[in-house]
């Protein structure tokens, strides 16, 4: 019997309730995300995370961390289901990744990271001062590490394991990351080169398991806008399904995360369609897993 999936609903944009990005997850349910998840067999037992946020003034760092914490907590209270998490913003991963090494201590979770921006930037090189335009840096040590403690089970993760798929507008500072070192960079060309299989062999040498997590404006425009950061040159939606299969002959699915839908930019259904179909196939995947 394959391993129930809990989907979790976390409606939050930068501390913000069901606006933005944060309407997203809500938008995938009511188009039938809890069905297309489950219609290759899959068990999905589907939750919401509803947060008591304070109203006006709040801090950015604060609220996004708070969420990571208690994402951390519903991954940890299910023991035997396999997370999906519905996000408005991506730093949500770093919470599931948190909670299921307080599942599994010792299980070594490696981190497919699936956006066309980097994610990569810090309090030292954004000039936006997008907190979640850090996430990736912070899952992996590189700032907010005062915060990242907070959330329970968390630990830097090793660049061995951290792979930045599709990345395709990027900053000046990530790019020069990525090249001199950091998380490896499996970029739209390489994909198309097909030089996926060597980057997910050389993770998979260092992992245990993979977690899935896509920013779904790593898909080109031309599909249709994700959010309003959504920029030219991205990943057909086959190419995203195809990459995270081939991760997943590599090694055991651990969990997902779908982020970063604003529906408001939208062009008719198509990115939600997109999103609803990776749903199936990671309901395919999983329903597959013994």
């Amino acid at each position: 019997m394959s391993m129930p999936v809990r989907l979790l609903e976390v409606p939050y944009d930068s501390g913000h309730h069901a606006v933005r990005h944060g309407a997203g997850p809500a938008a995938l349910v009511a188009a039938g995300a809890v069905r297309r998840l489950g219609a290759a067999g899959a068990v999905v037992d589907h939750g919401r995370l509803e947060l008591d946020l304070p109203h006006g003034f709040s801090i950015e760092a604060a609220t996004g961390t708070e969420v990571m914490r208690r994402v951390a907590g519903d991954v940890a209270a299910h023991p035997g289901h396999l997370p999906v998490v519905l996000a408005g913003n991506c730093g949500v991963t770093l919470g599931v990744v948190a909670g299921l090494r307080v599942r599994e201590p010792g299980r070594r979770v490696a981190v497919l990271w699936f956006d066309a921006h980097g994610d990569l930037q810090s309090p030292a090189t954004s000039a936006s001062g997008f907190f979640d335009g850090m996430g990736f840096a912070m899952m992996g040590g590189r700032c907010w590490q005062a915060l990242a403690r907070t959330v329970p089970g968390f630990a830097p993760l090793p660049d061995e394991r951290a792979v930045l798929v599709g990345g395709h507008d990027l900053d000046e500072a990530e790019r020069e990351l990525l090249d001199a070192a950091g998380p490896t960079w499996l970029g739209v060309a390489d994909i198309r080169a097909g030089r996926t299989g060597e980057v997910l062999d050389r993770v998979a040498a260092h992992a245990d398991a993979v977690h899935i997590h896509v920013d779904l404006d790593v898909h080109d425009p031309s599909v249709a806008p994700a959010n309003s950061y959504a920029a030219p040159g991205g990943l057909l939606p086959g190419e995203v399904r195809d990459t995270v299969t081939a991760a997943v002959e590599r090694l055991p699915l651990a969990s997902a995360t779908v982020a970063s839908w604003d529906p408001r930019h939208d062009v008719e259904h198509r990115m939600r369609d997109t999103g609803l179909a990776l749903l199936g196939h990671l309901g395919a995947l999983a329903a597959a897993q013994a």
